[in-house]
């Protein structure tokens, strides 16, 4: 049984200038100066000359891919970093890295990259004492970008030298992890046509880490919204977040459901008899108030699927996938970081969209770029469509002041 629907999103297709607020920024380059850059423009053999490749298994436990210098190829004036799925070095897939010979200070850094086209993949640009710190300095990691497919930026400041450990025995440190979305809308509106009858509607989803629903509504013949009269059963709610499962139905808007991190997300909504329904509207991520992203959204939902219970199997009822929104394995975007003693201020295409004091990181660091395939779904379930795939690296340059 098909049904005919219609999804209207806020906005189809949206341009970093249309996302910009007031407060953003293009960098500014007048007083830089282009201090040293790869543009992967040589025979393959000759990458080794500034750039060191893993070869072997990763001990990192949610890595699920040993990786090889087999895996990093420079190809047409491109770095591909490769995934195959081989069983090598006591790991069931293979990808590649490469980490900087030189180090590098405060100043500038941009890479023209693409992302890996499947989910389950982590697409690395970042930072990290690989040569180790002098006594006295803090071990630093600067994640520019870790990012998932298909659009979703992950930046991250972590501090390795100052762990604590947990109530549970488990030893952590400070970081700050964001997911930024930078492209879609958070209004999703699905008329439903011709209406249907239903006891049950639900909405899943593989969206690399939580999805968050501010609103989840469903409406009747005389646009009433009738999901107050419903039973509401999730995948489970992310603890360190003042979150309920009921925020999603609530009628309000500055409150917020956000699932677990890890698995498929679900919300279903369970009547006693059944429904009349014309149209299923929600809300999702949250709004950007302060800083630089300042009316942005955050965590804007990757891909769902709604689906009604007839009484015997589920239908769907619309689709949602942001890679016809972006898709940021077919386009070329910069990622870039500027760094000095008191900031980091994060870019894509040069526009400013994140910044956030500088607390711990003052040393020297090497570069890094990696793609890792994640296990426990953290950047999307792990399936056959990442074999075959690569992150590919146009160029990097790295700019000090003048």
């Amino acid at each position: 049984m098909n049904k005919k629907c219609v999804l209207a999103l806020g906005l189809l297709s949206v341009s970093m200038a249309a996302l910009a607020s007031e407060n953003s920024q293009s960098i500014d380059l007048t007083d830089y100066q282009l201090d040293w850059s790869d543009e992967f423009n040589y025979p393959d053999k000759q990458l080794d000359e500034m750039w060191i490749s893993q070869n072997g298994p990763t001990e990192n436990e949610w890595v699920l891919s040993s990786r090889w210098r087999d895996n990093a190829v420079v190809r047409d004036g491109v770095l591909y970093l490769e995934s195959r799925k081989e069983s090598r070095g006591g790991q069931d897939w293979t990808t590649g890295n490469i980490w900087s010979k030189r180090t590098f200070g405060y100043g500038y850094y941009e890479a023209k990259m693409k992302y890996a086209g499947a989910y389950g993949t982590n697409n690395s640009f970042w930072l990290w004492p690989k040569q180790g710190v002098a006594e006295g300095d803090k071990a630093c990691e600067i994640d520019i970008n870790e990012g998932h497919y298909p659009n979703i930026i992950n930046t991250n400041i972590h501090n390795w030298t100052d762990k604590y450990t947990l109530p549970d025995g488990r030893v952590s440190h400070s970081d700050n992890q964001l997911h930024h979305t930078l492209h879609g809308s958070s209004d999703h509106n699905v008329v439903v046509d011709p209406q249907i009858n239903a006891t049950k509607i639900r909405l899943r989803s593989n969206n690399p880490a939580s999805i968050h629903i501010s609103e989840f509504k469903v409406l009747n013949a005389k646009g009433e919204n009738i999901v107050s009269e419903a039973n509401i059963a999730t995948n489970g709610t992310f603890t360190k977040l003042p979150s309920k499962d009921i925020f999603a139905i609530d009628e309000r808007e500055d409150t917020r459901w956000v699932s677990e991190k890890h698995g498929e997300k679900w919300l279903e909504l369970t009547w006693k008899k059944p429904q009349q329904v014309t149209a299923i509207e929600l809300i999702n991520g949250w709004l950007q108030e302060v800083g630089a992203s300042e009316g942005r959204y955050r965590n804007l939902i990757s891909d769902y699927v709604i689906e009604y219970f007839d009484g015997s199997d589920w239908l769907s009822v619309a689709q949602y996938d942001a890679a016809t929104v972006a898709d940021y394995s077919e386009q070329w975007h910069t990622y870039g970081l500027e760094w000095d003693e008191g900031y980091f201020r994060f870019y894509l295409d040069g526009e400013l969209y994140h910044e956030m004091r500088n607390e711990v990181c003052f040393s020297e660091t090497t570069m890094l770029f990696s793609l890792a395939i994640l296990k426990a779904d953290i950047s999307g379930p792990v399936t056959d469509a990442i074999d075959g795939t690569s992150m590919k690296v146009d160029w990097v340059r790295y700019y000090t002041k003048k």
